[in-house]
């Protein structure tokens, strides 16, 4: 059997996985080699005592090589020597690379781009703008495990935290191809997205703040106060807004949507606008979706009040006093507020909906998103057929289950 005597790299171990024979390697050994804080491997064999014997006699060769004083030349990480079959992505040792971050990231980026495993929109607002500027401090220098600890701990209470994590695992992923093209002999990123700790909310809780919605009676009046508001933007757009609480579309849906779009007893929904990137591109689902308007008199007044203004096929449904198309910052502007500056004196001027908050005439300030929300939950609340409001909004009957009907904190049981 191998030595047990204590070594400067630790002791190699047979483990298994699931009923199969694995080796695991000690962390100092791990780290060098293999840019891991722990690495297995695999043996491909079931934990018998005859292969636990084949595996005891492997390892006694590999914890004489790392024992050895000579170890950095005797001990042959790709375990070809010891299995006759090389492991991927392993390396001879770390200290050869010379690969900056930039050289890395935007490499990676735009091969995600390239290959259509990111969209426009996500490479531009996530990976290019977010995730490149805050690597900004960092990019001109080489790749290292001390770099990138430095990167993963200097984020950590800066940024929010999911975010962190999914660059670093972008991080991880570029490393990996990296590796396979020969450019790196180690992922530096390996395992440091288990240094990010995302506290995970209760399903109630997430409940709360992610499906929200606004009473019929508070719906009316944000709708009332719109369209009768001294100021022209907030009177202009109140169609828009009664559009998206009668529709329960995205955004990006209705800032999209053209007068083709309409046909006598349906809507087609079948793109979205990007504020971010500016790119009119498929809905958030990738799916055309048809929202039946038969039967539906308000939805059906307001589109005959707008169809009376002169129009072409081809023009969008909504736009903005100038002209424009509209656009979440325009909106926002509108509902929650902006901040103005007169005389060289910077003042916020509240939106409908902050003012209304803030007045107590509803309860509550939520997001224009929520327009979506108070539709569908009003939808399912008073019994319209899931199947036909799941298909109306791009949702699943699960989701209307789990997520509108389930928020109706005063339902109670049939006294039957």
């Amino acid at each position: 059997m191998y030595s047990t005597t204590t070594s400067h790299w630790g002791l190699i171990r047979v483990s298994t996985d699931k009923g199969y024979l694995r080796l695991q390697f000690p962390s100092a050994l791990s780290r060098t080699f293999y840019g891991k804080r722990q690495f297995f491997k695999g043996l491909g064999r079931p934990d018998t005592p005859q292969n636990r014997e084949w595996a005891e006699r492997l390892v006694s060769r590999m914890q004489a090589d790392i024992d050895h004083p000579d170890a950095s030349k005797l001990f042959d990480p790709s375990l070809e020597k010891y299995l006759g079959i090389k492991v991927d992505n392993v390396i001879a040792h770390p200290s050869s690379n010379s690969l900056q971050l930039k050289e890395l990231w935007f490499e990676f980026i735009e091969f995600k781009l390239r290959t259509g495993k990111i969209a426009q929109t996500t490479y531009k607002t996530r990976y290019k703008r977010t995730f490149s500027n805050w690597l900004e401090p960092y990019l001109d220098e080489t790749l290292s495990y001390e770099l990138a600890e430095r990167i993963t701990f200097d984020l950590l209470d800066k940024v929010y935290k999911p975010n962190l994590k999914k660059m670093i695992t972008a991080l991880k992923e570029a490393c990996d191809r990296a590796i396979g093209q020969g450019k790196l002999h180690c992922n530096f990123f390996a395992n440091l997205t288990d240094s990010i700790k995302v506290s995970k909310k209760s399903r109630q809780l997430s409940e709360e703040e992610d499906y929200r919605a606004f009473s019929l009676k508070e719906r009316d009046i944000i709708l009332k106060s719109f369209r009768q508001s001294n100021k022209l933007a907030e009177r202009q757009i109140a169609d828009l807004i009664e559009f998206l609480f009668l529709t329960g579309c995205r955004l990006g849906e209705v800032f999209a949507l053209k007068w083709q779009d309409v046909k006598q007893d349906w809507i087609v929904f079948d793109e979205s606008y990007s504020s971010e990137t500016k790119i009119t591109g498929p809905t958030k689902t990738d799916t055309i979706r048809i929202f039946r308007t038969k039967g539906y008199g308000r939805l059906n007044g307001l589109i005959d009040r707008l169809r009376t203004k002169p129009h072409k096929n081809s023009d969008y449904i909504f736009t903005t006093v100038t002209g424009k198309q509209y656009d979440r910052y325009k909106v926002s502007s509108v509902w929650l507020g902006s901040d103005k500056s007169k005389n060289g004196v910077a003042y916020y001027y509240p939106g409908v909906v902050a003012r209304l908050v803030d007045e107590g005439d509803i309860s509550q300030y939520l997001k224009p998103s929520a327009t979506r929300h108070t539709f569908i939950t009003l939808q399912a609340h008073n019994g319209v057929d899931l199947k036909l409001l799941a298909d109306s909004v791009g949702n699943s009957v699960d989701v209307i289950y789990n997520h509108y009907l389930g928020v109706n904190r005063e339902a109670t049981l049939a006294d039957i």
